[in-house]
Order: C-alpha cells, then structure tokens, then sequence
C-alpha cells in the first residue's frame, strides 16, 4: 500500500504566555512570506518598527538570496556548482554557502559525523529531492524508479553512495583568497556502481542547515530595525524568540507537534524561553510507507537508510534544540535523530552549556516513546509519553 506524508503545519507553534504582558503580545502584527518552500513569519510590535513594510521587504529579499545560493536545485546556485564538479575540483561559492559550509564542518565534528551534508546522493536516492516531488516526476537517473514510494532503492546503490570516501565531509577544503570564498570536493569522493558506468561524485544537502541559517540573518535584520519583541518562524522548524527585555517576567511558550497521529493531542510537549534560538527535526516531517515501514528523508550516514527503517528499529523520532545558533541548531537536531539513545544522551550532556534539548525515544521492543530533556522549563502535554531527564 503507498503513502505519502509530508508535514505542511508548524512543527513549533508559539505562543505568549505571560499575564502581565498580555497588551504588548495583544498589539503583535503577523507579516508571511515564503522561503525554502516553506512558510515564514515575522510577528512584531508595530510602534517598535518605523518602516515594517521596507523590513519585510528585506526578510524576503535576503531569504530569497539565501535559498538562490544553497538550494541545489536551484540551478547557478553554489551548491549545485560543487555537486556539478568532478572530484578534486575547486569550486568558487558564495559567502553565505561558504558560511553554512564552515558551520556544517563544526557540527559534523561536534556529532563525530551524524549530522552530515555529504549524504546528497543518499537523499535523492531514497526520494526526498524537491524533483521528487514535481507532480510530473519522471526517472532520469540509473538508480531511479518510476514508483519510488512504492519500491525500495537498489541495494547497491545504497552501498555504492555510503562509501566513507562519499561521505567524508571534514575533507571538503574550505578556503577565502583575496575576498573570495572557494570549497574543494575530495579527490577521492567518487564512485561507480555494479552494472552501471557512471561516476557519482559528492553531492551536498544543506537542507538540514538553510532554515536555521536563514533564521539567524533574519534576527540579525529585525533587531537592526529595533525590534525586541516577537517572533521570526521559517517553516515551523527554525525560531528566532525576542522577548522584551524591560519585562523579565515575560516568556515564550512554544507547543512541539506530536510526531505521532496516533498521540492523544497535536502536540506532546510545551517549552518556555525568552530570547532563544530554537530548531525542530523529526521523521515525520517527510516521509512514506513500504510494507509498514517509514522511510523519512532524514538518512542515517552510517547505515545509509533513513533513520528508523533499517535494524531495530528504535530510534529517536524527533528533536529539538533550545540556544546557540538557529543554523548550529537546525544541524544538531538532524544529528540527534541520528544517534543512538546513549549517544543524543551523553551528546546533550556534554554540551549543557551552549543549548538544551528534548527528544523522543522510540523503543521498537517495548513499543514505547520516551521524551528526554535537560531543559530548565518545559512540561509534557503526551499521555502516551514516558519522561526521562537526562543529567
């Protein structure tokens, strides 16, 4: 039987809970746009804005330049230049590409490799490609299918793609000459399959790092113009919080999405911050089944399958991450549906200082979820949720 799910609604809906400011958040003006194929939302205190029109203005125009750079679909862009190349080429990009890239190195050294970029050809493999889909998809490449949500990869492809020369992302050469930004693609990230002639080269995915990056330049932008109140949500998956900072008893509350259809309520968790960069990833974001099996478009790089699918079956189902970067945090979500129960753990614990977290455990022997977090406030909302604090 084939599904297809793809989440449009917000993975973090947010929320003003404060008595004693309830007329400021009252006089909060919404202005949506568009951005990496999502929905973006700037929500502001008009009377702190001179000029809202010409500052949303800018928030489309620089997340547009954004995407325009990084997107590999996006044909010019300086990521489909580096997929484009050959090994052991150098490629000039763009220095918002080259700033991501250095961020994704970071964190890809931070997780030991289990937030990875270099999994592009992994992603398209298994079809969660923006090509995959254009309601007029059709194969064009050897490992293609026709019926891609109804029948797996072939296996070596699969093998073929999860070389660790294919997936070294730390040997992507990163340099700035004389103002210009440049990333070099290993000479050895190449490979062939069985049966089939063509030579597949690194391919990179940023879309696991786009909207938190984007995020970022936006809070640079409102906070610019004078903001110090409201919100900047891209899709649901990456935040921007300001809360004002003359009311300190002033707090965001933000309701996490169940991941889950079969959970009692929309959402299974309520988190409180006042300024704060927050970033959301799951599998149930976009995914299909085959035989009672979810494939999400989140690959695992140390298996090469979607996260989930491939061995026990246990896994963590989704993530979010509270402090630091937008960017830093979008990729250390991905990272954790990636790891091991012990691994998201010791990794949250490590790190106490810089971010917090909240993720959910599936036990596939147990059948039965978790949520784990070290967040200093935050309550559970999920009855069919057990709750562990990892310390």
């Amino acid at each position: 039987m084939r599904k297809l799910f793809a989440a449009i609604a917000c993975a973090l809906a947010c929320v003003l809970c404060c008595s004693a400011c309830a007329g400021k958040n009252a006089s909060l003006v919404a202005q949506d746009g568009y951005a990496f194929g999502a929905l973006m939302r700037w929500a502001y205190v008009p009377s702190e804005i001179a000029d809202a029109e010409a500052v949303r203005t800018q928030l489309s125009a620089r997340a547009q330049a954004i995407e325009n750079d990084v997107s590999g679909d996006v044909s010019g862009s300086s990521i489909a230049a580096f997929n484009a190349a050959q090994a052991g080429a150098k490629v000039e990009v763009g220095k918002d590409a080259y700033e991501m890239l250095k961020i994704a190195q970071d964190v890809y050294a931070e997780t030991g490799g289990a937030y990875n970029p270099a999994t592009g050809l992994l992603v398209d493999l298994w079809g969660f490609s923006p090509r995959h889909r254009a309601a007029d998809y059709a194969p064009e490449k050897p490992y293609d299918r026709e019926n891609f949500l109804e029948e797996l990869p072939d296996k070596k492809y699969i093998d073929a793609f999860s070389q660790s020369e294919m997936l070294d992302f730390g040997a992507v050469e990163l340099t700035e000459e004389d103002g210009k930004y440049y990333a070099c693609k290993p000479a050895d990230a190449w490979v062939t399959a069985e049966g089939d002639e063509t030579v597949y080269t690194m391919q990179l995915n940023l879309g696991g790092i786009g909207k938190g990056y984007c995020a970022d330049r936006a809070a640079e932008i409102v906070r610019a113009a004078g903001q110090t109140h409201g919100y900047f949500n891209l899709g649901g998956s990456s935040m921007a919080l300001f809360a004002d900072p003359t009311r300190a008893g002033e707090v965001w509350e933000i309701t996490v999405n169940s991941p889950r259809t079969t959970f009692s309520d929309s959402h299974y968790a309520t988190l409180r911050a006042r300024d704060a960069m927050l970033s959301t990833s799951g599998d149930y974001e976009q995914y299909y089944e085959i035989g009672g099996v979810r494939y999400c478009h989140i690959v695992d790089p140390g298996t090469g399958y979607p996260v989930g699918s491939a061995g026990s079956g246990s896994h963590v189902v989704c993530a979010t991450v509270v402090g630091g970067t937008a960017a830093a945090g979008d990729a250390r979500a991905t990272a954790l549906c990636c790891m091991e129960l012990d691994e998201a753990q010791a990794y949250a614990k490590a790190h106490a200082e810089e971010f917090r977290v909240l993720f959910v455990w599936y036990d596939a022997q147990k059948d039965r979820y978790t949520a784990y977090s070290n967040l200093d406030d935050w309550t559970l909302d999920e009855s069919n949720l057990y709750e562990e604090t990892i310390a």
